[in-house]
C-alpha cells in the first residue's frame, strides 16, 4: 500500500521500533552482528532476525542487549510491550459468580475511561480478571449466568487487545481479540462479535498497512452489526471499511461506505440505550473518520473541513481522538503549504495533552508530523518542531 504524500506511515510495531533502535546502535558501537551475539548469548542468526522484528527476543537478551550497547534501559523500555508477563491466575475456591462479572464489569469501565485519556495502565489486570471470569463461567451455572460472565469477559479481552495495540503490541492484541471474539460468540453476543471484528481488529489491521485483509474484516463484521439492528453500531463497522478503502486509494467505494454511515447513523434513535463502548462513536467521530479518509485518498482541503467539524463537536473526554485528528488536520494543512496553521493544530495537540501519558501509536504520529514539520522554513513550525521533539524524548 502507498502512503499518501506528504505523510508517514505509522504503521510500526513494538518490535520493529526495537529493531531499528538495536540497529542503530550496534551500528554507533561499531560490532557487527557476529561481534554482539556471543554478548548476549545468542547466534547472529537469531540477532538479525531480532533486528529485522521477525522474531522477538526475551527479556533476559533485551537486558544483555542494554547493558552490552550502553543503552540506559532505553532498548528495555520499548522491548516491555512485548516483554511484559501478563498474570493469569485464576480465581480459585468457593467465588460468587454474581460478584465476579460485576466487579471485572466494573474494571472494564474503569479502564475504558481512563483508556481514552491514554492514561489506563491497567491491562495486565483486565487480562487476569477476564481469565478469572472465563474459568468460572466454564462451571455448573445457569446459563444466562454463564453468558453474562462470558459478554464480561469478551468486552475485558476487547479492551485489553485495544490498548495493546495502542502500544504497539499487535501479536499480544490480535490474540486478545481473538479470545474476546471467542467469548462473544459463545454467548451469542451479536453486537460484541461486531465491535470487535471491525473497529478493532479490522482497523488494526488497516492501521498497520494490510488494508485489503482490512477491508475484508471490516465487510464480515458489518454482516454481524446488521445482524445486530443496532444502527449506530452499523454505521462504526461501515465506517473501518471506508477507512480500509481510503488506504488502498479507493475513492469511490470508501465515499459509499460512508454514505453508508451516515445514514445508519442517521436512524439510530437517541432513545435506544447503547452500550458503554459504542459511546465513542457519534456524528462527531465520523467526521474526523471521514477527515482521515480524504486525507488518505490526498485530498487535504476536504479532510481539513471534516477535521473541523470533528473538532468543534468531539467530547473533551476522547482525548486521543481529539489528538490524532488535530495531528492529522495538521499534515493536511502542511500539504497545503499553510505550515502556520499546522504549527497552531500542533500546539493545539500538544497543550491538549496537559502533559499526560501518550500512546506509543500516538507518539508514531507525532514523530510523522515531526519530520514534516521540519522541513518548513516559517518560524511557527520551528518552533512546534522543537516542542514536538521534547514531547517524543520525554515520553522514550
Amino acid at each position: 500500500m502507498a502512503t499518501p504524500r506528504g505523510r508517514v506511515a505509522p504503521h510500526r510495531t513494538a518490535e520493529q521500533r526495537f529493531g531499528v533502535e538495536l540497529r542503530a546502535r550496534r551500528t554507533a558501537a561499531a560490532l557487527s552482528l557476529r561481534q554482539l551475539a556471543p554478548l548476549v548469548n545468542i547466534s547472529h542468526d537469531l540477532l538479525a532476525r531480532i533486528e529485522r522484528a521477525e522474531r522477538r527476543a526475551h527479556r533476559d537478551t533485551v537486558i544483555l542487549l542494554d547493558q552490552a550497547l550502553n543503552a540506559d534501559g532505553r532498548l528495555i523500555r520499548l522491548a516491555e510491550p512485548f516483554t511484559a508477563i501478563i498474570a493469569t491466575t485464576p480465581v480459585s475456591g468457593d467465588v460468587d459468580p454474581e460478584t465476579v462479572g460485576r466487579t471485572l464489569r466494573q474494571l472494564t469501565a474503569d479502564v475504558r475511561a481512563a483508556d481514552h485519556t491514554m492514561s489506563a495502565g491497567q491491562t495486565k489486570k483486565l487480562i487476569a480478571g477476564a481469565r478469572s471470569a472465563s474459568s468460572i463461567a466454564m462451571e455448573r451455572h445457569p446459563a444466562d449466568l454463564r453468558n453474562d460472565l462470558r459478554r464480561g469477559v469478551a468486552e475485558a479481552y476487547q479492551l485489553a487487545g485495544w490498548m495493546l495495540f495502542d502500544r504497539g503490541n499487535t501479536t499480544a492484541a490480535d490474540k486478545a481479540f481473538t479470545e474476546a471474539r471467542r467469548n462473544a460468540q459463545q454467548a451469542n453476543a451479536i453486537e460484541l462479535v461486531a465491535f470487535i471484528g471491525g473497529p478493532n481488529a479490522a482497523f488494526m489491521t488497516t492501521w498497520h498497512g494490510d488494508a485489503s485483509t482490512g477491508v475484508a474484516q471490516a465487510y464480515g463484521a458489518l454482516a454481524w452489526a446488521r445482524r445486530s439492528g443496532n444502527r449506530r453500531l452499523s454505521a462504526f463497522v461501515a465506517t473501518m471499511a471506508a477507512r480500509a478503502h481510503a488506504r488502498l486509494g479507493e475513492s469511490e467505494l470508501c465515499a459509499h461506505m460512508l454514505i453508508e454511515a451516515e445514514s445508519e447513523l442517521g436512524r439510530h434513535r437517541e432513545d435506544t440505550p447503547d452500550p458503554l463502548w459504542l459511546n465513542v462513536f457519534d456524528a462527531a467521530a465520523l467526521a474526523g473518520h471521514r477527515g482521515s479518509c480524504m486525507l488518505d485518498l490526498g485530498s487535504p482541503d476536504r479532510a481539513i473541513e471534516a477535521f473541523s467539524e470533528q473538532h468543534a463537536a468531539s467530547p473533551d473526554a476522547f482525548l486521543r481522538n481529539r489528538t490524532i485528528w488535530q495531528l492529522e488536520h495538521a499534515a493536511a494543512k502542511i500539504e497545503l503549504d499553510e505550515p502556520d496553521a499546522a504549527a497552531n493544530s500542533v500546539d493545539g495537540a500538544i497543550d491538549g495533552l496537559n502533559a499526560g501519558p501518550v500512546s506509543s501509536r500516538v507518539l508514531d504520529l507525532f514523530r510523522g508530523v515531526e519530520t514534516q514539520l521540519a522541513g518548513s522554513r516559517c518560524h511557527a513550525a520551528e518552533e512546534a518542531a522543537v516542542r514536538v521533539t521534547a514531547l517524543i524524548a520525554a515520553h522514550e
